[in-house]
């Protein structure tokens, strides 16, 4: 049944061109949820006439490995957006369907660190001439996205050290969602931060500190945040974490402190004409930030918003902020769109979405699950991307369906029906190559367009099939133990590989989880196909016996082949792909009984033959469609009623190009 909406209640709607209230969250948690390595006190100023940042930023980074740290590395994300030889932007034609052959000088982007001093209790050491470049992963000299700084004593375990920056940025037009468009702004990745320093497979302790490139996103180390920034007092501000004070200037401007607790990263956005609605979900507020052409989708993005928040607290874990803010931003900053920060995310619309399509919805609320994976389980996005966005998007399938009801959740119009969790398999199993690689590969090797396919919705629909395999309740028990377990920890895929398996291994039937776990190691480390099909259906009479029969002649028994014979069907079943996985046959004959089969897989061609029963009118492999995975499930099933068949076939294609446009319009990526 389509959930409706209820009514909203205490829902603030107003334009603010000067933003004078504030939520106080101060303290934020009375327990950290972290360790807390690093964190940072920034003092940043926009100067939106010359699209500039100026800051100066304190860094405390505590070092909790057991080795001497030696030197630190920090991201320099802007300065991907330098020129066309970055690593980033080296041989793309175009990003996000952006050209870059008419970029002015003013529009490209970049950080330069102007001082960086180590504070020795009253005294500081200037570490300038300490600082270079480093290129880990290509080796690339046109980039500078990471800057390496030599310390000068080594930082033991246990201790922490007071790093100080100054620090200016020109703001790019956007590119990769960061920058300006006319008066809209979003600055996420644009601040020096610093990598993780951890254990790689190898046991080894380093800093995990990639360049920026195209293909990856972002990882960094937990800590508190407390954020001031000053901009004109035209611009309506939201930004991660809470607003806890501010202050207006006598130069025009105002002085907003953000401060966060407990997360990775922080982002902030202006535009000069945001509304403001705000919505309240037990003890977190929803802030929307929305132009006034899209207010008319504001109530529809809160209500899928706060049922995402009930859904996640009882399928995954609690929500532990006190805020999240969400920017919807005007048609000429959508570039700047569906991207996740900590408590602070940004969603896109169009003016006009009609209340039978969710896109917005869907799109919004995988923006929002990222809180949970990227944000607070804060797995590896570059070396590990399928542990983030393919959790995100079996969630946001659950969610959206839940919602607004399964078959119909993503579109209900015109009598054309699908729903999010068919998207998501839909975008696998439609690939030209579904055996392109594997999905637990590092994000830049994914070089071609099909990234989406495997590290979002093969995932996805991977989980789904491992639901449909062991049940809700024991898929809602892997989930959350995988949560409480590694929330704050930055896990890797072994650690929930042998979580899964320790959750399986408590089935009763052993042989089945093996095959369980199997199926699911398969799916995201190797690149084999799941394919069954029905391939014929035959039903025959054989002729009475006819001649003589016994040993001798005085015995012989003649039959003259008269009567009504014996019943005999055929039906054949093909695995067309690679991967072995045992499934359950339907089997449907004319007088309507059923019987249900079971084939192991193993053989290439099965032929079942059948004996004094009803003719076959139908037969499907994997009835309940447990396998997901299963790459073309036209070819599943097969029937001999005439009027029947053809239907299936028009419906399947009808759905499939709705769904390919769909998949066009969420411009996801």
């Amino acid at each position: 049944m389509q959930r409706s909406f209820f009514p909203l209640i205490c829902l603030f709607c107003s334009f603010l061109p000067n933003q004078k209230g504030f939520s106080q969250c101060d303290p934020f948690f009375k327990v950290p949820l972290s360790s807390r390595p690093a964190n940072y006190d920034i003092n940043v100023t926009l100067d939106d006439g010359r699209k500039m940042l100026e800051a100066t930023q304190q860094i405390s980074f505590s070092n909790q490995s057991p080795v001497a740290i030696t030197e630190v590395r920090l991201y320099l994300y802007l300065n991907s957006f330098k020129n066309s030889e970055t690593t980033f932007l080296k041989g793309a034609p175009n990003i996000f369907g952006q050209s870059f052959s008419d970029r002015k000088k003013e529009e490209w982007g970049w950080v330069e660190v102007t001082s960086f001093e180590q504070q020795h209790g009253e005294n500081k050491e200037n570490l300038n001439a300490n600082m270079h470049f480093i290129q880990p992963d290509d080796g690339n000299k046109n980039d500078q996205s990471v800057l390496e700084v030599t310390l000068p004593q080594p930082l033991l375990p246990g201790e922490t050290a007071i790093f100080k920056l100054a620090w200016h940025a020109q703001i790019p037009r956007t590119i990769a969602r960061a920058g300006y468009n006319k008066d809209f702004f979003l600055l996420c990745h644009w601040f020096p931060q610093l990598g993780v320093f951890e254990q790689n497979l190898a046991g080894e302790w380093g800093w995990n500190c990639h360049q920026f490139m195209r293909q990856t996103e972002f990882f960094a180390d937990f800590g508190v945040y407390d954020v001031h920034i000053t901009a004109s007092d035209k611009f309506v501000m939201g930004a991660s974490g809470c607003l806890v004070e501010e202050k207006n200037n006598r130069n025009g401007t105002t002085t907003r402190h953000y401060h966060a607790e407990d997360v990775i990263d922080f982002a902030w956005s202006v535009y000069p004409y945001f509304m403001v609605m705000e919505e309240q979900w037990k003890d977190v507020t929803i802030r929307l930030l929305i132009p006034p052409e899209h207010q008319a989708m504001g109530p529809r993005y809160l209500e899928a918003l706060k049922f995402a928040l009930e859904y996640l607290d009882k399928h995954v874990g609690k929500y532990p902020y006190p805020m999240i803010t969400v920017v919807d931003p005007p048609f000429h900053g959508l570039r700047s769109g569906l991207m996740e920060y900590p408590t602070f995310i940004t969603a896109g619309t169009f003016h006009g979405t009609p209340k039978s399509m969710h896109n917005s919805e869907s799109l919004a609320v995988h923006e929002f699950v990222h809180q949970y994976f990227m944000g607070m389980v804060a797995s590896n996005e570059k070396e590990e991307p399928w542990l983030d966005e393919g959790f995100v998007t079996y969630f946001e399938d659950r969610i959206i369906d839940a919602a607004y009801g399964d078959k119909k959740s993503l579109m209900n119009l015109y009598g054309y029906r699908f729903d999010n969790r068919e998207l998501s398999r839909v975008e696998y199993t439609t690939m030209h190559n579904p055996r392109e690689g594997a999905v637990a590969r590092p994000g830049w090797e994914f070089t071609g367009g099909n990234r989406k396919s495997l590290i979002y919705s093969k995932t996805a629909t991977t989980l789904r099939t491992l639901q449909n395999l062991v049940g809700d309740a024991k898929m809602d028990s892997i989930i959350m133990s995988y949560f409480e377990h590694w929330k704050f920890k930055h896990p890797k895929g072994r650690d929930f590989m042998a979580l899964l398996k320790s959750e399986l291994n408590n089935l009763p039937d052993s042989t089945f989880a093996n095959q369980v776990y199997q199926l699911f190691e398969t799916s995201i480390y190797d690149a084999r196909v799941l394919d069954y099909a029905v391939t014929r259906i035959s039903n025959h009479t054989i002729a009475p016996p006819k001649g003589m029969f016994g040993e001798k002649e005085s015995s012989f028994t003649y039959l003259d082949g008269t009567g009504a014979g014996q019943p005999f069907s055929e039906l054949e079943v093909h695995r067309n792909g690679d991967w072995v996985f045992p499934v359950e046959i339907l089997v449907t004959y004319e007088d309507g009984s059923t019987e249900t089969l079971h084939w192991s897989g193993e053989e290439g061609v099965m032929v079942f033959t059948f004996y004094d029963k009803p003719k076959i009118v139908s037969a499907q492999v994997d009835p309940n469609y447990k396998l997901s995975l299963d790459i073309d499930i036209n070819n599943n099933s097969m029937t001999l009623d005439p009027n029947t068949a053809p239907l299936w076939k028009y419906a399947a294609k009808v759905v499939f190009w709705i769904q390919n446009i769909m998949q066009t319009v969420s411009f996801l990526s």
